[in-house]
């Protein structure tokens, strides 16, 4: 059995320090962590053969934590623990870079233990791949339509200034991505711009992530800590859901906006100055939610000083064939789509806007068998569109994840002639993670029986 020296991160202490006894007595250095951003600034300073990671997890989640922890150390690989497993959020996972995932609850003998002898017998590749249309939508973005035009000038002039920003659309409009554009036309854009997901941290958690904590304050601060309001001093920081926060933290935070200080979870004595530029993102409709009296009054006028408004991908049709030529172009070459298949893309009023028509392409093109996107290779919501509008909670069909992987890799090995660094390129994934999928499914033998037939 290979031994590792392994990473642990999970917020709940005893399943990870469960993780820890356990892999320790099966011969493997383990180190457990409950904060994920202690996790990554060790991986700045230690390299380890795997880490193993939580999904759900306050302030930086699973997939979070996995893109960051791939950005310091590109050769590690990550496994994901969940409670929540779902076609979508594994195939992002995978997508981002994750080796595999497995489900809670597990036993580590049993289901944990084969699954890292095989990662770490799995012989390296040459690393993950990025996303390449994920990278290119970190700063920039596709504005054909004149709705998108006047967001960018806008977005623009906002840049400029130091004030309060709250950007409201529908999800998977981009706010994020307009966040970072104006963190980069900024003058703070040499500090950091900070992410907070406000909807995924209780009031308690919420509290001590933005403003930090002092040791002893509560069960498990175990050091002196700096909230995320600290880190981004003289940077920026996107308070994303903000609609979500409860009444009984709203005061808390509108404070912080009118004084630019706070304390620090325990320590009442000190107050803490930041300068940090807030921009706030939310699919809620705020206003409604202050008539309704479930959003503070005072809190919405001060967090609105400069509104954007982030109009749906169905209203900036002109964006449309601007995107997919994009996915087009950053998607394997000389990959061409069909008139049927393009039409429908067009037509196809996009719930889920640009994020789903990101991924309905690289969908695409990991099932298509030729050099060109057909209909039939879409997403069955797509394909399915002319008999009624698309089911908002449907998934890519009837089948389970496994097989959904499976017909993914065969697909590519097919395409590329068996050829596992160019099937790896075209799905995304390092040359590791697919030969360890491979003998996971236990498709060597089906894939070279299909190559004989052809």
């Amino acid at each position: 059995m290979p031994q590792g020296h392994i990473l642990v991160v999970d917020d709940e202490r005893p399943i990870g320090q469960l993780v820890q006894r356990s892999l320790t007595r099966l011969g493997h250095r383990v180190v457990f962590l409950d904060q994920p951003e202690e996790a990554l600034e060790l991986l700045k300073h230690e390299a380890f053969d795997l880490v193993i990671t939580d999904l759900r997890m306050p302030g930086i989640d699973g997939i979070e934590f996995l893109s960051r922890s791939k950005r310091i150390r590109p050769g590690c690989e990550v496994l994901l623990m969940t409670g929540f497993a779902s076609v979508e959020t594994a195939l992002e996972a995978l997508k981002r870079g994750a080796i595999d995932y497995i489900q809670k609850p597990f036993s580590v003998e049993r289901d944990l233990a084969p699954i890292i002898d095989k990662i770490l017998s799995a012989p390296a590749g040459s690393g993950p791949v990025d996303d390449p249309v994920a990278a290119a939508s970190d700063t920039s973005f596709v504005a054909e339509s004149p709705a998108m035009q006047d967001v960018v000038r806008k977005a623009s002039r906002i840049a400029k200034t130091a004030a309060t920003v709250l950007l409201t659309g529908e999800s998977g409009t981009g706010k994020e991505v307009i966040a970072r554009f104006i963190h980069a036309e900024s003058d703070r854009a040499d500090r950091e711009l900070v992410t907070v997901n406000c909807a995924a941290l209780p009031d308690t958690l919420l509290e001590s992530e933005l403003f930090g904590h002092k040791k002893g304050s509560f069960t498990g601060a175990t050091a002196d800590r700096r909230g995320f309001f600290e880190v981004a001093n003289g940077g920026t920081i996107l308070l994303d859901e903000i609609g979500e926060i409860s009444s009984t933290f709203q005061p808390k935070l509108l404070r912080v906006l009118e004084t630019g200080e706070f304390h620090r979870v325990g320590d009442a004595s000190k107050a803490i100055v930041v300068d940090v530029r807030v921009i706030a993102a939310t699919n809620r409709d705020l206003e409604s939610a202050v008539r309704s009296g479930e959003f503070r009054k005072d809190l919405f006028y001060r967090l609105n000083v400069l509104p954007l408004v982030l109009p749906p991908l169905r209203e900036r049709r002109g964006d449309v064939i601007a995107l997919i030529e994009r996915s087009l172009h950053e998607l394997p070459p000389h990959l061409r789509i069909a008139d049927a298949a393009l039409e429908r893309l067009r037509t196809y009023p996009w719930p889920g806007n640009v994020r789903e028509l990101r991924n309905a392409m690289q969908h695409a093109a990991v099932l298509c068998d030729s050099d060109e996107i057909q209909l039939s290779d879409l997403p069955a919501a797509i394909q399915d569109f002319q008999s009624g509008p698309p089911d908002a909670g449907k998934s890519t069909g009837e089948q389970t994840l496994a097989e959904i992987e499976i017909q993914c890799i065969r697909q590519a090995m097919q395409k590329t002639g068996l050829n596992r660094t160019r099937a790896a390129k075209l799905l995304g994934v390092s040359r590791r993670t697919l030969g360890y999928r491979i003998e996971k499914y236990g498709l060597a033998d089906t894939l070279e029986a299909e190559r004989g037939a052809h």
